[in-house]
């Protein structure tokens, strides 16, 4: 049942995101490659290389299995064995609130973002004070992460220190949950 909602979950982020034909794709917090998976099903015309880092190498095993052409590397999002602008496109879904050190990790995601590349920052940010207060006060239930849910307004201020600009706001409610994706540019 959980991965039924998490795939619905898939497909609603996926709809705000465009790709482009014969790019490169890295998604810095893979986990097993799910989203990775429905995203080159959804893009299947467009001959697109996908690339994968996560910190849990049982995540990276299930993801190398579930995406053969893929490359999948166990390492943390704050350092990228990847050259400065090597990536089409950059993203990262549902992490951001579970981030120690999210300017860290967002700078990586630009050093590794071709300069007319497109970085997506997809998580649980409230637009509101009201949900903001909820989201802060019942946390993350992944005990291993260093949780903290973000207003809107504090995540555009951590990827501009990081080196971005937002080109875009798309919000959507997936299981009340409020989804707010930012579509980004190097500033």
């Amino acid at each position: 049942m959980k991965s039924f909602f998490r795939m619905l979950r898939h497909k609603a982020i996926l709809r705000s995101m465009v790709f482009l034909s014969n790019s490169s794709v890295l998604d810095t917090s893979c986990q097993d490659g799910t989203f990775l998976k429905i995203l080159l099903k959804k893009n299947s015309d467009k001959n697109l290389k996908v690339f994968g880092v996560d910190i849990n190498e049982e995540d990276i095993e299930k993801a190398k299995n579930l995406i053969p052409d893929g490359t999948f590397l166990v390492t943390n999002n704050k350092k990228l064995p990847n050259p400065d602008r090597t990536f089409d496109f950059v993203l990262t879904s549902l992490t951001l609130h579970h981030m120690d050190d999210p300017i860290g990790s967002l700078s990586e995601m630009n050093r590794v973002l071709k300069e007319d590349g497109q970085a997506y920052l997809v998580d649980i940010i409230s637009r509101s004070s009201l949900s903001y207060k909820i989201l802060n006060f019942i946390k993350c239930r992944e005990p291993y992460h260093f949780e903290k849910f973000y207003s809107l307004s504090e995540a555009q201020d951590l990827v501009a220190k990081a080196g971005f600009k937002v080109r875009e706001v798309n919000s959507l409610s997936v299981f009340i949950m409020p989804v707010v994706i930012l579509k980004l540019s190097k500033i």
